[in-house]
């Protein structure tokens, strides 16, 4: 892959999504909020906020995992292709694949639907795809909302909210993580549900005149159009996880790999080691079609995209991955190592094939 030059604004900010704009927001907001876990003291919070879920004490060593997460502007190609029936796939899978990181087994969820218009159709369309993500996810959809809010929203915005259950002794957050431990990866099944407004504009134009001729262009590097590989569903890591937890391996770590790529390893609640990613999953074509036609950057590419690896799990050593394979494999999921753990004075992610450092959830160039 080709690397140009940084600018001072990156290619995902000038398509409208600031990362470092979101960043001051959280800053500001936890100022408030993180004062908060002092006010429910009969219902301790059993992790620290900014992990992919958190636990509430519930007593007798038990714990409920909570976690929210939407689709964001993927269900605009869901608009231009007029389908919508595999966009609430994705709603439960951005949320149970965040619950399942700290050890929990997703239970039930609820969407939340704001919308500026209602449509049987659309409607009944995104409920087929919540049902076959909660099937894929072995959880109930227990309810939700409906809100016309037509003055803030121009179209439809799906969410969703989702509870798990876990055994306190079992959460997991990574600390256990300690140099020379294997990194293993699972394939994602393309784009998944982040950086979508980069990969949209930069495939399919930046009006929506322009996405609207373009969606249905058929892609030969694809083998379908356009519209039809942005859509493809979030893949869901439920069931070959706790399959995985229910036969004791040990996984020291379980990480969605979200927007920041690979630096969602850094959340992990262990400091001095350093994630060393040297032989990383293939590449899926879609990246490579987005990077070329952007002329985006790795760092980029590896900051805002999964690149192919849609959840990683952590283990001791290299005697654990015929076990983790031989489960995947059951799923149709590829996985392989992708890396090691080294000791480290901070906490980091290298990608050494393109020179690249991550540090929180931005990666860089090593120059």
């Amino acid at each position: 892959m080709s690397d140009s030059k940084e600018n001072a604004q990156s290619k995902y900010e000038k398509s409208g999504v600031s990362s470092r704009g979101a960043e001051d927001a959280l800053s500001g907001l936890l100022e408030h909020v993180l004062p908060t876990r002092k006010f429910s003291k009969e219902y301790p919070l059993a992790a620290d906020i900014g992990y992919f879920a958190n636990v509430i004490d519930i007593g007798r060593g038990q714990g409920i995992a909570f976690g929210t997460d939407g689709v964001g502007t993927k269900i605009i190609i869901a608009e231009l292709l007029g389908r919508y029936d595999t966009i609430g796939i994705d709603c439960v899978a951005m949320n149970v694949n965040d619950l399942i990181c700290v050890g929990a087994r997703p239970v039930s969820m609820v969407d939340y639907i704001g919308c500026s218009f209602t449509d049987a159709r659309i409607f009944s369309e995104i409920g087929k795809g919540l049902a076959e993500g909660a099937r894929q996810g072995e959880i109930s959809i227990s309810g939700g909302e409906i809100s016309q809010i037509q003055e803030i929203i121009n179209g439809v915005d799906l969410i969703g909210a989702c509870i798990g259950h876990v055994s306190l002794d079992r959460v997991n957050t990574g600390k256990d993580i300690k140099p020379g431990n294997i990194i293993i990866g699972l394939a994602s099944s393309g784009v998944h549900s982040n950086g979508l407004t980069l990969a949209r504009k930069i495939l399919l134009g930046e009006t929506r005149e322009e996405q609207e001729t373009n969606v249905n262009k058929f892609e030969e590097r694809l083998g379908r159009s356009l519209g039809e590989e942005l859509l493809e569903p979030t893949r869901i890591y439920v069931k070959p996880i706790m399959e995985l937890l229910e036969t004791k391996v040990d996984l020291k770590a379980m990480v969605h790999i979200t927007s920041g790529g690979y630096s969602n390893l850094n959340r992990v609640e262990n400091d001095n080691i350093r994630f060393v990613i040297d032989t990383p999953l293939p590449v899926p074509e879609v990246f490579k079609l987005i990077q070329e036609r952007g002329e985006v950057s790795d760092a980029e590419m590896y900051e805002v995209f999964n690149m192919g690896t849609g959840f990683i799990i952590v283990v001791s050593g290299t005697e654990e991955l015929n076990k983790i394979s031989a489960v995947c494999k059951k799923y149709d999921i590829v996985t392989q190592i992708i890396g090691s753990v080294e000791p480290c004075k901070d906490k980091e992610v290298a990608i050494p094939e393109f020179g690249l450092i991550g540090r929180g959830q931005k990666i860089k160039k090593i120059k």
